[in-house]
């Protein structure tokens, strides 16, 4: 690995990569921070398009640019790059020492800088190379710790860039859905209880697709086959008045022939305008492009493969307070990093490999408590943040059982896996410290404890565990 206090640095800036930023900010900071950490002159990022034989030239260092007049092109050929491209084509890191003299180096971009030393590698992601990150022109030859470290540097921009583009679809399709919401037929109702006498306006028939009003209910009894039989009852209640003057409540409803969809339901109780008594006038609305909105809002904020929260997801319940309910304000950060995971993938392949993740985070819930949080940061990476401590034992002893848990064999796809962990584990007795200054206590450990020949935790600022 590189030196600590470089590697620290990097994490450091890294984790001010958040998805609040615009994707274009968090490339160019990712870029600047990538030739930074590895003592390098330039650096570039660019993405490769869906063909995988086109290159989208994207972001340039500042320092790049002050240097150079590199031209933005959306399907640069593959084929035409030089050598500085050869990890697109090996889909691996390559280094080039002595980039000048090296056989078949080809061309640059239009208004490149001169290239004396270049580091490159892909992002890989389900088998298609996303993204190729570069840096050049180090004082000294690149090796492999600069290849590690451009590598966690990469990754960092990928999860938060792919988790951008997620939340920006879900903020685009936010803003469509609320605008069909707004344009959506809602259809009014009216209740007489003393008469149990209903009465829709006509769009009830385009909202359930009835053929003719003559099937618009006219009582609350016809009304309740529209309705799914768990929500029967409730719906009762609220036309009833039982529940208070006012209410709102979500319900499943049925349309022609048997078709479930979700809905709103609002009532108010009103005086008669003659004669004593109430009278209920609501709205019901169907409410499925809500529903499919919370759903994207649920997958920006979690994992994928194992349906953990994800990095976004951390970022927001540290703002959140870490979702404190009890008098205790101490916590513990995790850092948990697979100790022998590689090899799963290389030697059984992804799918083995995927249902080893899934298994693992299933094991991590089960080791927690409900308040506690268990989060997927990517890769074979994994947070629990150990929430209502007041005592340092709190941490070893959870710490210990999650290397417990992943220790036992796994059972996947037929074969039985072992894997190991490493645990970085960072204490905060106070609860008055940030989420990137725990990260990065929890990290140096982590690297103590890999350091130490991993399968152990490491508590920062003590010995090993």
């Amino acid at each position: 690995m590189a030196a600590s206090g470089q590697f620290v640095r990097a994490v450091k800036e890294l984790e001010r990569l958040t998805t609040e930023m615009t994707e274009r900010a968090i490339i160019q900071r990712g870029v600047d921070i990538a030739q930074i950490a590895t003592a390098s002159r330039i650096a570039y990022l660019h993405f490769l398009n869906a063909d995988q034989n086109t290159i989208e030239l994207g972001v340039w260092s500042h320092d790049t640019l002050a240097g150079c007049e590199a031209v933005y092109d959306r399907h640069y050929p593959v084929e035409a790059a030089g050598i500085w491209a050869d990890s697109v084509r090996t889909r691996a890191p390559c280094i080039h020492n002595d980039y000048e003299t090296q056989a078949g180096k080809r061309g640059l971009p239009d208004g490149h800088s001169l290239l004396v030393r270049h580091l490159g590698l892909p992002v890989i992601e389900d088998g298609v190379v996303r993204m190729l990150i570069g840096v050049g022109n180090k004082p000294t030859h690149y090796d492999k710790d600069d290849v590690e470290l451009l590598d966690a540097v990469a990754q960092r921009i990928w999860s938060v860039t792919r988790q951008r583009r997620v939340l920006e679809r879900y903020l685009d399709l936010g803003q469509r859905f609320r605008h069909v919401q707004e344009l959506a037929s809602v259809c009014g109702l009216e209740y007489d209880i003393d008469e149990d006498r209903l009465v829709f306006d006509d769009v009830f028939a385009s909202i359930f697709r009835t053929r003719t009003l003559g099937e618009t209910p006219s009582n609350l009894h016809e009304f309740l086959s529209f309705v799914a039989p768990t929500d029967h009852d409730r719906v009762r209640e609220a036309f009833s008045g039982f529940g208070g003057s006012r209410q709102t409540l979500r319900i499943g409803c049925l349309r022609q022939p048997g078709e479930h969809f979700p809905a709103e339901l609002k009532v108010e109780f009103r005086p008669r305008e003659v004669g004593m008594g109430v009278i209920c006038f609501g709205i019901l609305q169907d409410i499925s492009d809500e529903v499919v909105t919370e759903e994207l809002r649920h997958r920006a904020d979690h994992d994928p493969l194992t349906g953990l929260p994800n990095r976004h997801r951390l970022h927001a319940w540290f703002k959140q307070g870490l979702g404190r309910r009890g008098t205790h304000d101490g916590f513990v950060f995790h850092y948990i990093d697979l100790d022998d995971f590689k090899p799963v993938n290389d030697t059984w392949g992804h799918a083995l490999g995927d249902e080893v993740l899934r298994q693992i985070a299933q094991r991590l819930l089960q080791a927690v408590r409900k308040d506690d949080l268990v989060v997927r940061m990517g890769g074979d990476e994994f947070v629990v943040v150990q929430t209502g401590i007041d005592d340092r034992a709190d941490a070893r002893l959870l710490a210990e059982q999650i290397l417990s848990e992943i220790r036992t064999p796994i059972s996947a796809l037929g074969r039985s896996i072992e894997v190991r962990a490493s645990i970085g584990t960072a204490v905060c007795l106070s609860g008055h410290r940030s989420l990137a200054e725990i990260s990065a206590d929890a990290d140096r450990a982590l690297y103590q404890a890999k350091a130490a020949g991993g399968r152990r935790f490491v508590v920062a600022g003590s010995e090993n565990g």
